[in-house]
């Protein structure tokens, strides 16, 4: 097989897809004339995929096809917008002209769920206005029974297939959005509501929390769900259990599911910090399929979420809980039997989380059963390392990956009493009786294992699927590896631009490459490999301005790249200014490029040095790899090293006119550059926090309007604690270390002009732009704030989108203009330029 390249690429997809019609409205790019640059039009204006997926057997494969973003019917659902634009298209794998699953509903977004086990049946989602909608596809028939069951999309597993006729659901009875989908898209409506409830007055309109010996209460409930199970061969369908049902999962032979449910409240650790939404304890129960009858746990076990894994027998699950009265370093892995009978693994002091971290939704207990014993992911309680353990239920701990450089992160499969991975180039395989055993030779192998945004946080870090073959990801594609080094099936499609996702069966491989904005979904089978569809072929003709690598020296000497991006066409001392791009330990190297990403990553540099600016994505060091009260200043030597090596490589850049311009922990990373001796001009943070003593108790937007949902008093301050700020503990304890992390506590320090971005509903409070934009003006200095209505972490309207990015080049044309490097009468100076900061 050969590369696909895009030439051929158009030629297979001339034969498969019909031509398109043409598209209407005011932006769209296809009578551009060839060669021009890409705009920030073109790219509101792209069709993407979204989920791909293959039958069990390899026999279809099916994918999302979203139409252009800016006809979306709204654009309150942050980065889920595009799910209202989504088309299911369908193509054998045998070989065969692709086309839709389903007729294609201009008012209804159609999204692609879970293959029966036998390939039959696909589950599929009708999103339309407010009401989300489950169905299932005869895949032959090309026939849907919408099923009137509006799915729950909880960070559990939701839906499950007990077999090829039935499948297990948590539903919402009273038919509500699911919170996925509603704490952006419907919070208005329900503020407008009780705004109503206040102007009529009639009844109160109030919320209550209550904090009491660190126990969190509100004054109301969500919903109970329900857990369906839906018979298609008859129609019918059941309810197994009802309940805060968090999670769930179906044995193996399909009798039983075990089903976890939220309980009391629990008190905080008043020692301990958190980063948890999790303020209930959780509660397993064995249920019978075919009664309901449900077995509790018989101890009183608080589970912890993200492990909920069957034995192969069905005959127990694999929990890390607590007993009620322990804190979360007192866990344990347990196993609890169909008879609720427990039995602990002895896991010795292994602990399965970084130092000072603890359980929450974002940190996973990783383990797997094996024969009659179980591995974990831990490390010794003095080391860093993390290797994969047997543990058994006596005996001690017994390490089984100390013979590899690198540890695997994860499990890719799990088949006869052996678990397999990927570490160091080679697939390996351990647990067993045969101890570590390398199945494939040295290479570069790595998982080739992906997901979409509907896959619950528990399968992402656990349930390791139980089959004999896994995907394996190289530099010359895809292949499916059978019994170890036999490959079974391989897809050369090697992506220039972004590797998007692929999906695999046992006898094929469905890749998904973006490249300059051009989206190629290209089919690997037992036959040849062919392109299925594609998206965004005008692109072809479009020029994308394209990164310059910059190799360089990080501050601890170690070999990096940073990214230039200058305007197609210009030299660099015809440039209008210099945009150095900071996000600590992140690079953009360009090859993500679609519409979608403008809602949920940073500013594109793409767009940004489309306007004759050119753009420095700097290499800086992670922010954990500095002691905290060197932080800044390292932040500000990783800049230099990095500004310094793109001057060199590209004489003439402006180093009079440079701005540094950063979103998110970037915007921070901005603002606190900012506060020491500088060489920028400007100065651009965009949802950037700037002072954690005032973040670390605010409440987000989502916990005041639906506490039942969100409460914690954890989340944010431990966000600010043990998240990127990493202070360690409440501002009180550390009053200097919070003021030496704080842009806004030195103020005074800052010289060039800010430009403050935020929105009403972002998780970064308003008040940390608003704070900053007060301390300028108290002291006569240069700022402007922009806020956005209804916006999240980033700007998901099309016309904010256009509007953020037409702010900071209004912005930057006037902070690093010639007039603006003149002080008028009476203002605040304009810093001098430094060549580098200060020794350290």
């Amino acid at each position: 097989m050969v590369r696909l390249t895009r030439s051929a690429a158009a030629l297979a997809l001339a034969c498969l897809i019909p031509a398109a019609p043409a598209l209407a409205g005011p932006n769209r790019p296809e009578d551009a004339p060839p060669g021009r640059v890409a705009t920030l039009d073109d790219i509101l204006s792209m069709e993407t995929f979204g989920t791909a997926a293959l039958s069990p057997h390899g026999r279809w494969a099916v994918w999302e096809r979203r139409r252009p973003y800016d006809t979306a019917p709204r654009f309150d659902r942050s980065h889920r917008n595009g799910w209202a634009l989504s088309e299911l298209w369908i193509a054998p794998v045998a070989g065969g002209a692709a086309e839709p699953l389903l007729p294609p509903d201009p008012e209804a977004g159609l999204l692609l769920g879970s293959w029966s086990p036998d390939g039959r049946r696909l589950l599929v989602f009708r999103l339309s206005g407010d009401r989300l909608e489950a169905g299932v596809v005869d895949a032959s028939e090309r026939s849907v029974v919408w099923t009137g069951l509006t799915p729950d999309l909880v960070n559990g597993v939701s839906i499950e297939w007990l077999d090829g006729d039935r499948l297990a659901l948590t539903t919402r009875p009273d038919h509500s959005l699911p919170w996925l989908l509603r704490f952006d898209g419907t919070g208005q409506a329900e503020m407008n509501r009780r705004w109503e409830r206040t102007a009529e007055g009639r009844e109160p309109s109030r919320t209550r929390v209550e904090t009491r010996g660190g126990r969190v209460t509100v004054d109301a409930r969500p919903p109970e769900l329900e857990l369906v199970i839906l018979d298609l061969r008859t129609g019918g369908r059941r309810v197994l259990a009802e309940g805060q049902i968090r999670d769930f999962a179906v044995s193996p032979d399909s009798r039983r599911i075990a089903v976890l449910t939220s309980a009391e409240s629990v008190a905080n650790d008043p020692g301990r910090a958190v980063q948890s939404a999790i303020q209930t304890r959780s509660r397993l129960s064995l249920v019978e399929v075919a009664d309901g009858a449900a077995v509790p746990a018989r101890a009183a076990l608080d589970v912890a979420p993200h492990l909920l894994r069957w034995s192969p027998d069905g005959e127990a699950v694999l929990v890390w809980a607590r007993e009620d009265g322990q804190v979360w370093e007192d866990a344990r892995l347990w196993s609890i039997g169909a008879d609720g009978r427990r039995s602990a693994f002895e896991t010795g002091d292994l602990q399965p989380f970084e130092a000072g971290r603890g359980v929450d939704e974002l940190r996973f207990v990783q383990a797997d059963r094996v024969e009659d014993g179980a591995v974990i992911r831990a490390r010794a309680p003095d080391g860093d390392r993390f290797d994969w353990w047997r543990v058994g239920t006596g005996g001690a701990p017994r390490r089984l990956t100390g013979e590899l450089a690198s540890p695997p992160a994860r499990l890719s499969a799990a088949h006869g009493g052996e678990v397999f991975a990927f570490a160091d180039g080679r697939l390996w395989a351990f647990g067993g009786a045969r101890g570590l055993r390398a199945l494939t030779p040295e290479g570069a192998l790595r998982d080739g294992e992906t997901f979409t945004q509907m896959t619950p946080s528990r399968l992402r870090a656990n349930e390791a699927p139980r089959r004999a073959w896994v995907a394996a990801r190289s530099a010359g594609g895809t292949e499916i590896l059978r019994e170890g080094a036999r490959t079974a099936v391989r897809s050369t499609q090697v992506c220039d631009g972004a590797l998007r996702g692929h999906a695999t069966a046992e006898t094929a491989v469905l890749t998904l490459c973006l490249e300059d904005g051009v989206e190629t979904l290209a089919l690997a089978g037992p036959a040849r490999e062919r392109v299925l569809d594609r998206v965004n072929g005008n692109f072809e003709s479009l020029r994308i301005p394209q990164p310059r690598p910059i190799p360089h020296l990080d501050r601890l000497g170690r070999e990096t790249t940073s990214y230039l991006y200058l305007p197609p066409g210009r030299r660099p001392d015809e440039v209008r200014g210099l945009i150095v791009m900071v996000y600590p330990g992140v690079v953009d190297d360009g090859r993500w490029l679609d519409a979608t990403v403008l809602g949920i990553l940073t500013p594109k540099a793409q767009v940004l040095a489309g306007r004759d600016y050119a753009v420095l994505w700097a290499a800086l060091t992670s922010e954990d790899e500095s002691a905290r009260s060197e932080m800044i200043d390292d932040f500000v030597r990783g800049a230099d090293l990095a500004i310094d090596a793109a001057l060199a490589a590209a004489p003439g850049l402006p180093e009079d006119r440079m701005a540094v311009l950063g979103h998110s922990f970037g915007g921070y990373t901005a603002l606190a550059i900012a506060t020491r001796p500088t060489r920028f001009r400007s100065v651009v943070s965009w949802a950037g926090p700037s002072d954690p003593a005032s973040k670390w108790g605010e409440l987000g937007p989502h916990a005041r309007l639906w506490p039942e949902y969100a409460m914690t008093l954890s989340k944010g301050s431990g966000a600010v604690e043990l998240g990127q700020a990493g202070l360690g503990g409440p501002p009180w304890n550390d009053v200097e270390g919070y003021a030496a992390a704080s842009p806004y506590m030195m103020a005074d320090r800052i010289t060039a002009p800010l430009l403050l971005i935020t929105a009403d509903r972002d998780y970064v409070p308003m008040s940390q732009a608003e704070r900053m934009l007060t301390a300028m003006h108290r002291q006569g200095k240069w700022a402007r704030l922009v806020t956005y209505w209804g916006e999240t972490h980033s700007n998901a309207s099309p016309a904010n989108v256009r509007d953020v990015y037409r702010e900071i080049f209004d912005w930057l044309d006037r902070t690093l203009s010639e007039e603006a490097l003149t002080p008028r009468e009476g203002d605040a100076p304009m810093p001098e330029p430094t060549p580098r900061s200060p020794p350290s």
